[in-house]
């Protein structure tokens, strides 16, 4: 498969190049720049997008589901539905996250979809985030608290093995008795702990890191509030450079205002945008299932109808629009914090996040409004709005 790319503004995400071009032989960019420094072979097909906006494929840490489908059903086809759903949004990479279940249940859960991530090419499905079972109760938010593990290195074992390697983040509250433990023992196992859903003090959390906590789940949901006199993640993420953070860039989870401030102390390198999305997202509003739970979507908002906030319905394409016209954030900075950051908290940045010779052909066409054109995985076109890569432009 050998194909050119013309005519459209290149995010790198580092620069933009206006007037670029992009050469794509098998899974791999084999050329990039400015269309008068491009050569482009006689004989290999030409896409011209008339000035429209290349990103690197986005890359989601933390999504439950989408197009009516959950991660956490019961069969390999609701896998693929959501797989498919986010191509459409340009996602060319995530974990598909669970969510606590009773143990035998959780282990099936786990092993069906590491199964999938294996045994499926060209997937979007790099992994697996567990948000949970090791979580605080009192932080539980959508989580049900029987469903919740009593922390031990032996529980924590059991969830790897169903894995097979696949989990890459495990969301985790360091104050519970028995965590830190867990935590130690993930991250020997190459595994992401993530501080979330807990009530953690800094000490907790300088603890945490020092035994390999580098991440923190949905910044500002599920911890306890800031305070002057009591400081918890929100300060310990804000202070220590060791942590990452996610942030649903929703205008729902966190207001625009305090996503400023984050990414005025974080900066473009220590914030990945994620969706936590829902099987309701690209559905309409009513009534759906989520963590054995009704849940209400109504005006893009998931919630519990005790009004608790249930996740969201956000696609990774409206999140860097609401970074960059909501918040204010260039534009190179909002798509490094859609895909190149996320690639580098589970080590994929040296083929995946960045648009560069030699890099995977992961790849996102969008318009002006930040619509979705077409998604292109690994050289293959997963996804194109009205076959738009379907006429041949000959040189």
């Amino acid at each position: 498969m050998h194909y050119a790319i013309t005519n459209v503004r290149i995010v790198t995400p580092f620069r933009i190049v206006e007037h670029g071009a992009i050469v794509i032989d098998g899974k791999s960019i084999s050329e990039l720049g400015k269309m008068e420094d491009v050569s482009i072979g006689q004989g290999i097909p030409r896409y011209d997008f008339s000035g429209m906006t290349v990103t690197p494929g986005f890359v989601d840490l933390l999504v439950h589901g989408g197009g009516g489908a959950g991660f956490s059903d019961n069969n390999d086809e609701s896998i693929r539905t959501a797989s498919e759903f986010f191509f459409k949004h340009g996602t060319t990479g995530m974990l598909a996250s669970l969510f606590s279940k009773p143990t035998d249940q959780l282990l099936e859960t786990i092993s069906r979809l590491a199964n999938y991530a294996a045994s499926t090419a060209e997937t979007n499905i790099w992994g697996i985030h567990m948000e949970g079972p090791f979580i605080n109760p009192e932080m539980k938010g959508v989580h049900k608290v029987e469903y919740l593990w009593k922390p031990s290195v032996d529980a924590w074992k059991r969830l790897y093995e169903a894995g097979k390697g696949y989990i890459k983040i495990m969301t985790i509250a360091p104050e519970v008795p028995g965590n830190l433990d867990v935590i130690r023992a993930a991250a020997i196992s190459g595994v992401v702990p993530s501080i979330g859903h807990s009530l953690a003090l800094y000490e907790d959390i300088e603890k945490a890191i020092d035994n390999g906590a580098a991440h923190v789940t949905h910044m500002f949901n599920a911890m306890r509030p800031f305070h002057h006199r009591e400081a918890g993640i929100m300060v310990s993420a804000l202070l220590r450079h060791e942590l990452k953070v996610e942030l649903i860039a929703d205008t729902i989870h966190v207001n625009p205002q305090v996503m400023k401030l984050l990414f005025n102390i974080k900066g473009n390198g220590g914030i990945i945008l994620v969706t936590d999305s829902l099987r309701a997202t690209g559905m309409p509003d009513g009534d759906y299932d989520f963590m054995d739970q009704r849940i209400v979507v109504k005006e893009k908002r998931a919630y519990l109808p005790n009004g608790t906030l249930a996740g969201s319905t956000l696609t990774m394409e409206k999140a860097v629009k609401n970074m960059v016209q909501e918040v204010g954030v260039s534009l190179c900075d909002a798509v490094r914090m859609a895909s190149l950051n996320g690639a580098k908290v589970i080590a994929k940045e040296h083929r995946k996040g960045i648009l560069a010779v030699g890099k995977d052909a992961d790849i996102v066409i969008m318009d002006d409004d930040f619509e979705v054109q077409a998604t292109i995985c690994e050289g293959i076109v997963k996804y194109q709005k009205e076959h738009i890569i379907t006429h041949e432009l000959h040189a």
